[in-house]
């Protein structure tokens, strides 16, 4: 017999199960991620556009204390070398480096709400 493999590639629910302790707490903190997610995400996008990098490490900073919860070390340590580059100021290269950080972060919003739909 196979185990159907994990469809999530960002979202940890082990570390959430481990973390929060029980299934409820995860259930209770995932509309909190999907909404931070949801909306600061694209915010970021357009701070750094303007070159507020001050703002935009602000909101890394906010997600960074969901992330280590929820996912997987990787996606963790990529959003901490951002905000820091962030927090040095503002950069032509900062945008095109957050891109590929925010597309990830979108995914992990779309398996978030994958996970939401399943546990309604």
């Amino acid at each position: 017999m196979s185990v159907a493999p994990d469809p999530y590639q960002f979202f940890n629910l082990a570390s959430a199960l481990e973390y929060l302790g029980d299934s409820q707490g995860v259930r209770d903190m995932v509309p909190l991620l999907s909404k931070a997610l949801a909306r600061d995400v694209p915010e970021i996008s357009h701070l750094l556009e303007k070159g507020d990098a001050v703002e935009a490490a602000a909101l890394l900073h906010s997600l960074k204390g969901f992330l280590p919860i929820f996912c997987f070390p990787a996606l963790v340590e990529e959003l901490v070398c951002i905000e820091k580059w962030c927090k040095a100021g503002p950069s032509a290269d900062l945008l095109l480096a957050y891109k590929p950080l925010a597309s990830q972060l979108m995914r992990l919003g779309q398996e978030v709400s994958h996970y939401e739909a399943q546990k309604a």
